[in-house]
């Protein structure tokens, strides 16, 4: 199977609008091609080469001042099985409740067009073999066990509705992660253990040397952590452990929802500096390490769109839906169409900043540097209270100069003051992603007075 085509989407999508009853249809297709290896330190242990197509219908009969609503899909492309989705949208529409607040289907828009990068479409699997054996071999030299995961995907989205819209785009992305640990169930918990992962557009800019390279010298320097007493302390977050905090804004804190409900910090401080002045923030698909869709979920044009400028906060990002409601710009970041999530900013970049890491070690001081965090969930959403633990190796800094490992320690930290205590910015932003999901551009950041609350170790 190949992605398909702009016509050829059009065409399957054209044929429903026409067989359709509804006073307004959408038709959104997503075609994925994705291909992976999971490996462990024996060699491969799962692997797919998986190609999906999947068509949703959604239809809207008025009643009133509204709609009535619903949508259907359809895993296949033939006519029975389109026609059939068109189908069951329009008996579930016409017996759902009719929305007053919806807002009507965007109409013709302009959007720059996107197309899959064809090395990372034909990574085959002898060269995902190559980078695992690579990997194991360096493992091996130092007596650690790895494993880790080596994947390309593409994928592109097709939306036309009967307003007269028609976008059509895609993306590529391709990965490879490696954790490196001494042997045993505990190496996460005493020390010998550190991940590294290289995520890019394009397979060619992967750096599986670099990751080797990353996560075998970590590993080892991880091992024989000291205690530490937990307690405030300054941190050098590196670009993974920055990325764990800040894909909670996406929706939580920068989306529309939570601010009408008021759970998010940007309610009631919209044009206020919440933030240390260091901190800039963009939603940008356009970033060449993100090169995300043009466009969102109901096809609205999106581009970059500033979030924080030098600490300073601007409004809320929306759809369709929360612009009406709310009275603001469609920025463009709905999901797809019908969803009770909100807006989001999903192309999330923190911006760089002008320290090497030399100078940021320098400017810490004392302090600790922190290459991961995990297990992290909210506390309480308007300040964004996380709370978490640390992984992949903590190492003590004193004078600037990086020494010993120390254990795992659990914090409580609001997201909101922690990022209003930046004291230096990284001068290099890197796609980088949380354990628990979400993918962003960040650099380093230096924080005072990050809230630890206790050991880690058992």
């Amino acid at each position: 199977m190949a992605l398909l085509e702009e016509d050829h989407a059009f065409e399957i999508a054209d044929a429903v609008l026409a067989a359709s009853e509804a006073d307004e249809t959408e038709v959104t297709i997503n075609c994925i091609e994705d291909r992976f290896v999971r490996f462990g330190h024996e060699g491969p242990t799962q692997s797919a080469d998986r190609e999906r197509y999947d068509l949703a219908v959604r239809v809207r009969f008025r009643d009133g001042e509204g709609f009535r609503e619903a949508k259907a899909s359809s895993g296949a492309l033939d006519e029975a099985s389109v026609l059939g989705a068109l189908g069951r949208a329009e008996i579930l529409a016409r017996v759902a409740s009719p929305d007053a607040g919806a807002a009507p289907l965007g109409g013709p828009v302009e959007v720059e067009g996107s197309a899959p990068s064809r090395p990372t479409q034909d990574h085959s699997f002898k060269e995902k073999a190559e980078w695992i054996e690579a990997a194991l071999r360096r493992c091996e030299g130092e007596s650690l066990h790895g494993g880790g995961l080596a994947r390309t995907t593409v994928a592109s989205r097709s939306i036309v509705n009967s307003a007269g819209r028609r976008v059509h785009g895609a993306t590529s992305r391709a990965e490879f992660a490696l954790t490196c640990a001494d042997a045993g169930a505990d190496a996460e918990t005493v020390g010998g253990s550190a991940s590294s992962v290289s995520v890019r557009c394009f397979v060619d800019q992967v750096d599986v040397e670099g990751v080797i390279e990353d996560a075998v010298t970590s590993a080892v320097r991880a091992r024989g952590p000291a205690d530490v007493e937990a307690g405030p302390m300054d941190v050098l977050l590196e670009p993974q452990a920055v990325a764990a905090l800040m894909t909670f804004t996406s929706g939580m804190g920068f989306g529309a929802r939570g601010f009408h409900e008021g759970s998010s910090f940007l309610t009631g401080r919209v044009g206020e500096r919440i933030f240390s002045e260091h901190l800039s923030v963009a939603d940008d698909p356009t970033h060449p390490d993100l090169r995300g869709l043009r466009f969102d979920g109901e096809g609205t044009p999106r581009g970059c769109h500033p979030l924080v400028s030098s600490g300073t906060v601007h409004g809320p990002v929306t759809d369709a839906f929360w612009a009406k409601q709310l009275g603001l710009a469609n920025t463009g970041h709905s999901p797809q169409q019908p969803s009770t999530s909100g807006p989001s900013a999903g192309h999330l970049v923190v911006a760089e900043g002008d320290l090497s890491r030399e100078e940021l070690l320098d400017r810490l001081g004392d302090g600790l540097l922190v290459r991961q965090l995990h297990y992290v969930n909210v506390v309480e959403p308007r300040e964004l209270v996380l709370t978490g633990m640390t992984r992949g190796g903590v190492f003590r800094v004193r004078g600037g100069q990086v020494g010993g490992a120390i254990g795992n320690l659990r914090f409580t930290q609001s997201l909101v003051d922690a990022l209003g205590a930046i004291d230096g910015v990284g001068d290099r932003a890197v796609r980088v992603g949380s354990l628990m999901g979400g993918e962003l551009v960040a650099p380093a950041l230096l924080i005072r007075g990050f809230q630890f609350t206790s050991k880690a170790r058992s």
